[in-house]
C-alpha cells in the first residue's frame, strides 16, 4: 500500500515535467530579420524598373535595326532582279527579231524571265510585310518631337517611274503620346516649284481637282499610312514639298520632305 501511494503522488509531478519538456522542444523558433529602411527599398525597386526598361529598349532597338536592315536588303535584291529581268527581256526581243530559228532559246529566256518575275513578286510581298512590321515598331515609339496632337513620320517624295513629271509621296501619320481617340481631319500638300527664275507654290488639294479633296481626308485612331501622287508642271523644277495635317482648319502637324 505505501508503494502504491508513492506512485499515485509522484505521477502528476512526472507528467508536469514531461509536459514542460515537450513544450520546450516544440516551441516555435524566433527569426531576427535585419530592418531595411524604406528609401533603400524604393531605390532598389527603381533600379530594377530601370534595368528592365533598359533591357526592353535594347531588345526593341535590335528588332527595329534588324527589320530595317532586312528591308533595305530586300529592296536592293528587288532592284537587282528588276535589272536582270529588263536585260533578259531585251535579249529575248532581240533574239526573236533577228533569229527566227532560235525559238528554243527564246523559250528558255521566257522561262527564265517568268522565274525572275515570280522571285520579284515573292520579294515584294516579303518587303511589304517587313514595311508593315517596321511601321508597327515605329508606332510604339512616343512622338516626343510632336508639337501638337498629331505627328508626321517618314515623309518621302520620289519620282514616279510610270509617268514623267509625276511624283509619289508617302508618310505615316500618328497620334502623339498615348491618346485613344478617333482623329478626323484632312491632308494638305504645299508644292514649291521653280520655272524660268520664278518660284510658284501649289497648294493641294485646294488648288487641285475636286475629287482629290475626298482622297485627302483623314480618319484614324492610332496611325495611318498615307500615299499618293501629284503632277509637276512641264518645264518646272521641284524645290520642296511640305505636308500638313489640318483639323477643322487648324494646323496640327507639318513636315517638309528632303528631295
Amino acid at each position: 500500500m505505501p508503494v502504491a501511494g508513492l506512485r499515485a503522488s509522484a505521477t502528476p509531478a512526472v507528467k508536469k515535467k514531461l509536459l514542460a519538456r515537450r513544450r520546450s522542444v516544440s516551441a516555435a523558433r524566433m527569426t531576427v530579420r535585419r530592418h531595411v529602411p524604406w528609401p533603400l527599398r524604393l531605390a532598389s525597386l527603381a533600379l530594377a524598373v530601370a534595368v528592365g526598361a533598359a533591357g526592353g529598349m535594347w531588345l526593341w532597338r535590335n528588332a527595329f535595326d534588324g527589320a530595317a536592315a532586312e528591308r533595305d536588303r530586300l529592296g536592293a535584291e528587288v532592284s537587282r532582279l528588276r535589272d536582270q529581268l529588263a536585260e533578259a527581256t531585251a535579249d529575248r526581243r532581240r533574239i526573236a527579231g533577228t533569229m527566227v530559228s532560235a525559238d528554243s532559246q527564246v523559250r528558255i529566256d521566257q522561262v527564265a524571265a517568268a522565274r525572275r518575275e515570280q522571285q520579284i513578286r515573292e520579294l515584294e510581298a516579303e518587303n511589304a510585310e517587313l514595311k508593315a512590321d517596321l511601321a508597327y515598331l515605329e508606332s510604339l515609339l512616343p512622338a516626343a518631337d510632336a508639337q501638337g496632337p498629331v505627328a508626321i513620320r517618314r515623309f518621302e517624295v520620289e519620282p514616279d517611274a510610270s509617268e514623267p513629271n509625276r511624283m509619289r509621296y508617302r508618310a505615316l501619320v500618328m497620334l502623339a503620346g498615348r491618346a485613344e481617340r478617333v482623329f478626323s481631319g484632312s491632308l494638305q500638300l504645299r508644292v514649291t516649284t521653280e520655272s524660268q527664275g520664278r518660284t510658284t507654290t501649289l497648294v493641294l488639294p485646294d488648288e487641285g481637282p475636286p475629287e482629290a479633296r475626298e482622297r485627302m481626308k483623314l480618319s484614324f485612331r492610332r496611325m495611318l499610312r498615307v500615299e499618293g501622287h501629284f503632277e509637276v508642271p512641264q518645264g518646272a523644277v521641284l524645290k520642296s514639298v511640305q505636308m500638313r495635317v489640318l483639323e477643322k482648319g487648324a494646323l496640327r502637324a507639318e513636315q517638309t520632305a528632303s528631295l
